[in-house]
C-alpha cells in the first residue's frame, strides 16, 4: 500500500500543471475530486454499490424507471471547481452536477443493460449524460422524457465499469478544456424543452428568468425549477 502511495504520488507530481488525465498501463486516470488523487475513470460507475442495489431494486430493471428516479430525486448542483462524487454521495445528498447524476443512472442501468456515461458538448459547452442504444438520457432535467434535440449533444468519450472509449486520441483529456457556463449551458438545455428550469438557487430567481427568456447573460448559479409560472427550490415535496 506505501508503495502504492508512493507511485501515485510521483506520478501526480511528474504530470504537467494542470493536466487532468492521462492513459497508463491501461487506466484511463482522472484528477477530478481531491488534489493530487488519481482514479480510473471506469471506478465512478459502480453497479454493485450497496446504495446503487437498493434504488435498482425499488426501481429496475425498467430503464425509464431508473431514469425518472434520478431526475425526480437529485437536485442540480453546479460544482465549484471539478469534484466528481461517487453514486454513494450522489444519492445521500440529493445533490449533484451533470457527471455525478449520469454516474448514478448509468450504475444502475448496467445492472441490467449495457449504458455508458458520455462527456462531450452541448451546444459548445462541457456536459456528460447517459447514452443507452444510441439514446441520450439527459439526467438534469426534472423528469424522464425524450430529448429533442440529439443533433446539439457532441460526444468525446463514452464509458461504464467495464470501458472507456475516446473517438479520437487524447479526447478525454480534451474534454478538460472545454468552456464551462454551467446557467447558460442549463438555460440552452431549459429553452430546448420550453423553459422548465433545472434546479440550482431560488434567490436568483427573478433576474435568471428575465435573463432566460431574454436571452441575457447570466454569471451566477441558480436552485429552482420553472413550472407553469412557479418555481420550487430544493426540498420540494414534487421533486
Amino acid at each position: 500500500m506505501c508503495l502504492l502511495t508512493l507511485e501515485m504520488l510521483a506520478l501526480s507530481l511528474s504530470r504537467p500543471p494542470g493536466q487532468r488525465a492521462y492513459y497508463l498501463d491501461g487506466q484511463y486516470l482522472v484528477s477530478v475530486r481531491y488534489p493530487g488523487q488519481w482514479h480510473d475513470i471506469r471506478e465512478f460507475i459502480q453497479p454493485s454499490n450497496p446504495d446503487v442495489l437498493a434504488v435498482y431494486s425499488q426501481f429496475g430493471p425498467d430503464p425509464w424507471s431508473l431514469y425518472d428516479f434520478v431526475c425526480r430525486n437529485i437536485d442540480y448542483r453546479r460544482d465549484v471547481g471539478e469534484f466528481w462524487q461517487v453514486p454513494s454521495e450522489t444519492l445521500a445528498s440529493k445533490l449533484g452536477d451533470c457527471e455525478d447524476t449520469s454516474l448514478v443512472l448509468c450504475s444502475l442501468l448496467r445492472n441490467a443493460i449495457n449504458a455508458h456515461v458520455a462527456l462531450g458538448i452541448f451546444q459548445g459547452y462541457g456536459h456528460a449524460w447517459v447514452e443507452l442504444n444510441g439514446q441520450i438520457l439527459e439526467t438534469t432535467y426534472t423528469s424522464a422524457r425524450p430529448v429533442p434535440d440529439p443533433e446539439d449533444y457532441c460526444t468525446y468519450v463514452i464509458f461504464n465499469d467495464q470501458e472507456m472509449i475516446e473517438l479520437w486520441p487524447d479526447a478525454l483529456e480534451d474534454i478538460f478544456s472545454l468552456r464551462r457556463s454551467e446557467v447558460t449551458k442549463l438555460n440552452l438545455i431549459a429553452e430546448a424543452i420550453g423553459n422548465e428550469v433545472p434546479p440550482e438557487c431560488p434567490s436568483l430567481w427573478p433576474p435568471l428568468v428575465v435573463g432566460l427568456v431574454t436571452g441575457g447573460i447570466l454569471g451566477a448559479s441558480f436552485a429552482m425549477i420553472l413550472h407553469e409560472g412557479e418555481y420550487k427550490g430544493r426540498g420540494s415535496s414534487s421533486k
